[in-house]
């Protein structure tokens, strides 16, 4: 919110970019990888409705849980390492073009 504000232009620190899209795509991802595995359960909840449940599977929730954040973390964490180290500068303008160009776009000068 604070890029839009600044009329895109990254108004904090260098170092919070990369941390800020970090939560922002991994947010994303989390909810969609959440919802993969709510819907199985539920369509085999309807599919095989008289198939006894047994006894509860607190583990195996925890450990798909614990599977999913590390799923999404690892591949969110691309965007922290290819803004921190990509082209060697290290800055938030890396991931941009470096003059700020919409798409990338190459300007002479």
């Amino acid at each position: 919110m604070a890029e839009a504000a600044a009329g895109m232009e990254w108004p904090l620190p260098a170092a919070l970019c990369p941390v800020a899209n970090f939560c922002f795509y991994s947010s994303m991802y989390l909810s969609g990888f959440f919802l993969a595995p709510l819907s199985v359960q539920r369509y085999l909840g309807v599919a095989f409705p008289l198939r006894p449940r047994g006894r509860s599977r607190s583990g195996r929730v925890l450990a798909v849980s614990a599977l999913i954040w590390l799923l999404a973390c690892s591949h969110c964490s691309v965007v922290i390492v290819a803004e921190l180290y990509g082209k060697g500068e290290g800055t938030a303008a890396a991931g941009r073009g470096g003059d700020g160009g919409v798409g990338g776009e190459v300007r002479p000068g």
